[in-house]
Parts: structure tokens; sequence; C-alpha cells
């Protein structure tokens, strides 16, 4: 039988609480260091935690520690409001016509404040389905970090167990949105100069777009149109943009012009086509924006081809792209072009607008269309 260790640091605990003194400190002894270095408890820049097993010096306002497995908030407090208007700080009983409003204004005073924010909890009337009530919390408010590494994940946000939050209610007899209850503390330090570089807030201005389209039209590399802005900054804290951002805006752009690119010669080749043979038919659908969306045309060849080998037309749209081939079959068994279009999307209502001015050029619809879409 193995003897059993031996005690060690027995009344350790006791000892440093009692090296500490009393939480008050005109309630401390003389001797102790809270008595000693501390004036009251509001003001204590040197605070000194006793816990169960350890004894843990803080020299900061700021600390979050870890004992005993559980994280324990020594020191909440107010972002800085020095430079906000009394009507920007959220207070219980503001009211918003819309809760959409709501959640801009407290979006904008995380904004100025230093911090980001995050719908946490939204509850929905059971019957007409519309929100009645919303959570939206501090996005540092998660008390354990999570178990996906960091370097796999998007975003990687420090959890620091965060209370500030508020909470909007929808008022039935006043048919608006109020804030019932509002925390304003944080757990951590909040930073105006370092929110603009959260993902939330990142955002390009028109005047480094119009530089990044000029630039980028005259070649210059991405790093130097970056560091050309940071430098009209003042630094690139100042921008309020990454150069990921910059580069992402570029590509996008980019995609964006090819697409219309290819579109002006679409139309351009139907004009052409038209032209040369005014029996050759084509009809271009755009949205509200003038955006394209669907196409379809029919050359004089495909016209005469109908009118002999119209009666049963096969639909195909199987090649993976949205482009859809109106077939017939001839007198030799051979498949015959009747027509093409593309698609915006495979919805029913691209289908219905691609037929109806199929038929619209042909005449007459067929008696019978095959396909392989149910």
């Amino acid at each position: 039988m193995e003897p059993e260790p031996p005690s060690q640091g027995k009344g350790v605990v006791a000892t440093g609480r009692k090296l500490i003194g009393a939480t008050n400190p005109l309630a401390s002894e003389l001797g102790t260091i809270h008595g000693g270095l501390a004036s009251n408890v509001l003001s204590i820049d040197l605070a000194i935690h006793g816990c169960s097993g350890l004894c843990v010096w803080i020299f900061s306002d700021w600390s979050i520690e870890h004992v005993s497995g559980e994280i324990l908030t020594l020191f909440d407090k107010l972002p800085d409001h020095g430079f906000l208007q009394e009507d920007e700080i959220p207070r219980v009983g503001m009211r918003f016509d819309q809760l959409q409003m709501a959640q801009d204004f407290y979006v904008t005073y995380a904004k100025k404040a230093g911090f980001a924010t995050k719908i946490r909890t939204t509850t929905f009337d059971k019957i007409t389905k519309a929100p009645v009530n919303q959570a939206i919390h501090c996005n540092r408010d998660e008390i354990h970090e999570s178990r996906v590494k960091a370097p796999m994940r998007k975003n990687t946000i420090s959890a620091a167990g965060c209370k500030a939050r508020i909470y909007v209610k929808f008022d039935k007899d006043v048919q608006d949105w109020v804030l019932f209850k509002v925390n304003l503390m944080h757990s951590h330090p909040c930073s105006p100069r370092k929110a603009v570089h959260y993902h939330e807030y990142r955002k390009l201005t028109m005047h480094a777009k119009c530089v990044i389209e000029d630039n980028d039209e005259a070649e210059i590399r991405p790093n130097k149109t970056f560091l050309a802005l940071s430098n009209e900054a003042g630094g690139p804290s100042n921008l309020g943009f990454s150069e990921k951002d910059l580069k992402n805006y570029i590509t996008a752009r980019l995609r964006t012009s090819n697409v219309n690119a290819d579109v002006r010669e679409m139309m351009s080749y139907f004009m052409r086509m038209k032209d040369i043979n005014p029996n050759f038919f084509y009809a271009v659908k755009l949205d509200e924006d003038c955006k394209f969306k669907s196409a379809v045309w029919v050359d004089a060849r495909c016209r005469a081809s109908y009118e002999y080998y119209g009666d049963v037309v096969s639909i195909d749209s199987t090649h993976g792209l949205p482009f859809v081939s109106f077939v017939g079959v001839n007198h030799h068994g051979k498949s015959t072009l009747l027509g093409c279009a593309v698609l915006g999307n495979e919805e029913i209502t691209s289908y219905e607008w691609v037929f109806s001015q199929w038929v619209k050029c042909m005449g007459t619809a067929p008696q019978c269309i095959i396909t392989d879409q149910c």
C-alpha cells in the first residue's frame, strides 16, 4: 500500500487572502495590500484577486483570467462616449418605427464606440410569423472559444464573455419598436480607431473606387494603388479597408466587365445578322436595372425548317449551361436546329418567356414538345 503524499501548501489560500485584505480598502487592516495601496473599491489601480488554489496579480484595469477552468471578468468598463451626442447613445425607452432602424442605430453606435455587433436571438409571433423582439449583442459575447482551430476559421474573434447588448421589442399599442434593456458595459477594450477594420465595417469609398478603376485600367499593380491610397489617408489605419478588399473589388469589377463585354458582343452579332437577313429573329430580356436576363434567336434557315419539320420539337437543355436548343427531325431522320436561347436562370418564368418568344417568331405552336424536364 503506497503512503499518502504529504499535504503541500496547507493554509496558503487563507494566508493569501489575509495578506490581500478586505475588498473594501476602508475595511482592510493596516499592513494589507488593499489597506495600504487602494483608497476605495472603484479606484484600485493595482488589483489583487484571491481565489481557491491561486492568487493572481493583475496590473491593468482590463483583465480576464482563467481560474479553475472558468473565465472571471474582473473589470467591466464603458466605451468612450466623449465624442458622441446624447441621442447617439442607446438608452431604455428609445423608440424606432422599424426593427431595421433599431439595428442600424446600434450598429452606428458600435462603430463609433469601437466594437462590432451581431444579432443573437430573434423571437417571432406564432401566428403572424413576424418578429416581436430581438437581442443584439457585442460580437465578443461568447464565453468559450470555438473548437475549430483558428487557421481553419475566417474572421476569428476572441471570446471575452462581454455582456454589452440591447433588447428591442415590438410595442403593439404604439405599433413601433422600443429598447427595453440596455447594457453598455464591455469586458474588453473598445477602439474606434480599430473598428473601421472590422469585417462588418470595411467599405470602399467612392473616391477609392474611382482611383482603383483608373489605376487598374492603367495596369498599375493593386499593391501600388493601396500604398498610394494609404499615403493619401495618412496611413493604412485611416483607410477603412484592407488590401484584400481592394483586390476583391478589382476581381469583381473585371468579372462584371467580362459579362457586359459578352452581352455587347452578342447584341452586335444579332444586329449584324438582322442587317444581312431581315428574316433573322432575336429577342432579349432585361431586368429592372437593364441587366441581361435571357435571349432567343432564330435564323432564316431555322424558320424555314420549322414549316416542314415543326410538328414535334425537342427541347434540349442538358449542356450544363443556361443554353437551350430547339431541335426537330427532318424527313431523313436527322436532327435539324429550329432555334436557340440563353437563360438567365432555370426558373419557370425564364422558360415561359423563351417559349413565348420562340412561338411568336414561328407563328404557330408545335403539336408536341419533348423535353427531359418534368
